[in-house]
């Protein structure tokens, strides 16, 4: 039997997301596996709000995964070793993962990959997960490696082609494997959080997404620099950690109204 593990990291949701629909259409039998990474609960982002809303994110994503015959596997500790321990008990064929950019994602994902290789078990990585269109694709046509000017990138930006959105898969089935509980806001970082701080993930995440596209976002070019207005998505932290997915928000936001084009400016901006 095919084991395959979906390695979740800023991409907490089970709708669009191509990390766990391959992992489910290769596998007979899936691991969805969340490490809480100490090397970031220990760093300098590490922060009480942050910590708060990611406790919630991942409770709602446990929820999703079970509604689907899953459910979220947590471990602690160093990512790549305890992806491969994961890998081990399962004897996974393969662990599927979002492409990012960042530095230390890079280092991650090359760090996965030797180790995996050891154990016969390959690395699948996928684009435009947390991001709304693949980075390798907005390159300027003059031969350099990124563009310095935001106006020529959004228009690359808008022409780049968009996966189609997926599904979230109908029934998950899993291996037997341990996993510790869900990680606890004070656990990951403790301290007072802003009293006004918005909590969830996917499931809060999609409807803050249908609120604001059913009407609000038409006065977002007028509103958005009006701080006292509070016009603005409130989506931030939910693309943050991947709890709404960028290919869905932009393929749903009408660009030729003006409040949907400076949204997407915005979107490609970020």
């Amino acid at each position: 039997m095919t084991v395959t593990i979906a390695l979740f990291t800023r991409d907490l949701r089970v709708h669009d997301n191509p990390v766990l629909t391959a992992a489910h259409r290769e596998g007979a039998s899936v691991v969805p596996l969340f490490v809480v990474d100490e090397a970031i609960a220990a760093g300098r982002f590490a922060a009480p709000n942050r910590a708060r809303f990611l406790a919630a994110a991942l409770s709602e994503l446990d929820d999703e995964l079970r509604a689907i015959g899953g459910r979220l596997v947590v471990r602690r500790g160093d990512v790549v070793a305890e992806v491969e321990r994961v890998a081990a008990e399962v004897h996974a064929d393969s662990v599927h993962i979002a492409a990012d950019v960042s530095r230390y994602a890079q280092r991650r994902e090359r760090a996965l990959r030797a180790r995996l290789d050891q154990r016969g078990c390959l690395l699948h990585v996928h684009a435009s997960t947390i991001t709304a269109a693949d980075p390798a694709e907005l390159v300027p046509s003059t031969g350099r490696d990124h563009f310095a000017v935001f106006t020529p990138y959004f228009r690359r930006w808008a022409e780049t082609h968009q996966r189609k959105t997926l599904g979230k898969p109908r029934e998950l089935t899993m291996p037997p494997v341990a996993s510790d509980p869900l990680p606890e806001a004070d656990e990951m970082c403790a301290g007072p959080t802003s009293p006004q701080l918005a909590v969830g993930g996917e499931t809060t995440g999609r409807k803050v997404l249908r609120d604001w596209l059913s009407g609000p976002i038409e006065e977002y070019e007028e509103r958005n620099d009006d701080l006292a207005a509070d016009a603005t998505s409130h989506l931030s932290a939910y693309l943050h950690f991947g709890c709404v997915s960028p290919v869905d928000l932009v393929r749903r936001v009408d660009m030729s109204t003006p409040g949907g084009h400076a949204f997407a400016r915005q979107l490609a901006w970020r």
